[in-house]
């Protein structure tokens, strides 16, 4: 299979059925919008071929990156990020984002209890915070049904602000969204990325 697929000589394309863009030919929005990230990403490669859409996503992508443009804390970003990477088993995304997680301090314990079970957090197991616990029951009634229980949206009220809130939810579809672009076309896996801990750092504030 990847031999067949990888007939453009393309090096980083071994499952994706779809071919990366090339950046140094792509047209310049493009390749500028590319620089989001100090670092090559597959996903981005993709996206890119969508090239009235990609900018658009990119500047959405670069302001998940900015806390002067997001308002929840990095905490609650990366929370919303590898929940829905579970939960929608995109492995790709859950891959790119654990590292970002675990270099900006993600507690080991929280890391790994992202993948416990809904009715945990709504019965109050897991080393969730308050705040934590209602940012996961937003995003699992999200990926369940695309709604949430008018409940669940008093009580996130009472811990986050209203721009907190409508940002977990769009933070969950645009990482939905993203998880099943990566999937669909089956994305390759990033290569390594040599000092990518101050790279990532350099990027996300």
């Amino acid at each position: 299979m990847a031999s067949n697929l990888n007939n453009d000589s393309d090096p980083h394309r071994q499952t994706c059925l779809v071919p990366y863009i090339n950046p140094d030919t792509a047209p310049q929005e493009i390749q500028d919008r590319l620089k989001v990230l100090p670092f090559r990403r597959n996903i981005l490669l993709v996206l890119a071929h969508s090239q009235g859409l990609f900018p658009h996503l990119s500047c959405l992508l670069g302001a998940c990156f900015d806390s002067k443009q997001r308002k929840l804390s990095l905490f609650d970003w990366q929370l919303v990020v590898l929940r829905v990477s579970h939960v929608l088993d995109a492995k790709y995304e859950w891959d790119v984002n654990a590292p970002v997680a675990e270099a900006f301090d993600f507690p080991p314990k929280k890391l790994e209890a992202i993948g416990g079970l809904a009715q945990d957090v709504v019965e109050g197991r897991g080393p969730w915070s308050e705040r934590g616990r209602v940012v996961l029951r937003l995003v699992h009634e999200q990926l369940k049904g695309f709604a949430n229980e008018q409940e669940t949206v008093k009580d996130a009220l009472q811990l986050l602000d209203v721009d907190e809130v409508v940002e977990v939810l769009v933070m969950t579809g645009t990482y939905a969204m993203l998880a099943r672009v990566m999937k669909g076309p089956q994305v390759d896996d990033d290569g390594f990325i040599p000092g990518f801990e101050k790279k990532i750092k350099s990027a996300v504030s």
